[in-house]
Order: C-alpha cells, then sequence, then structure tokens
C-alpha cells in the first residue's frame, strides 16, 4: 500500500484561489489570469505559492488534474493578509519538512 503524506488543510477560499492560479500558471501562453494577477499585486512569488499547493494537494496527478479543469466559478479573491500568508507558508513549509527522508547515518566500516 503506497505511503500518503498528510495533508495541509486549507479553507474553501484558499483551495479555491490555489486551483484558478494552477489553471491560470497552466495556460499562462493565454496571458496571466485573474489568480495571477492578484499573486502578482501581492508580491508574492509563484515559488510560494506552490508550497502551499505541494503541501496541501500533495498528489502530483491531483495537481495535474486541477490544471486541466475549469477554475472554481467566480472571480478569485486572495484570501490572506500579508500575515496570515506568511503563517500559511510557514505551516506549509514545516509540514513538507516533515514529509523529507532522513537521510541513513552512514556506516564506518573497521
Amino acid at each position: 500500500m503506497p505511503k500518503t503524506h498528510r495533508q495541509m488543510k486549507l479553507s474553501p477560499k484558499e483551495l479555491a484561489f490555489l486551483k484558478h492560479w494552477i489553471v491560470d500558471e497552466a495556460h499562462y501562453r493565454d496571458g496571466p489570469g485573474a489568480a495571477k494577477q492578484l499573486q502578482i499585486a501581492q508580491r508574492v512569488a509563484p515559488a510560494e505559492l506552490a508550497i502551499l499547493i505541494a503541501a496541501a494537494i500533495p498528489d502530483p496527478a491531483e495537481q495535474e488534474i486541477a490544471s486541466q479543469q475549469r477554475a472554481p466559478g467566480g472571480a478569485p479573491e486572495w484570501p490572506w493578509s500579508e500575515q496570515s500568508f506568511h503563517a500559511r507558508l510557514a505551516e506549509a513549509r514545516a509540514l513538507l519538512a516533515q514529509r523529507r527522508p532522513v537521510a541513513a547515518a552512514p556506516t564506518q566500516s573497521i
């Protein structure tokens, strides 16, 4: 049975925004979508949103499916204050750090 990773719990507004952003990123050739424009306006690096996505949606296949679906209905809304975004980002980083396999200690030969 495959190991499953603990997922970061997102609010419905956070999840909706990130799904909008995933679709925008997948369709970057069409120009910046509304979620991408919000990300830029908030001066948030794409990698920071990718950290949230990796923590909340750890399955790459599920991320791929999200990129091919339509964005949730309605215009995306930025769901975080500056402070809450940084708190959520720290939470996501901590969760991802727990997922890293611990390297085995080197063995010594005598």
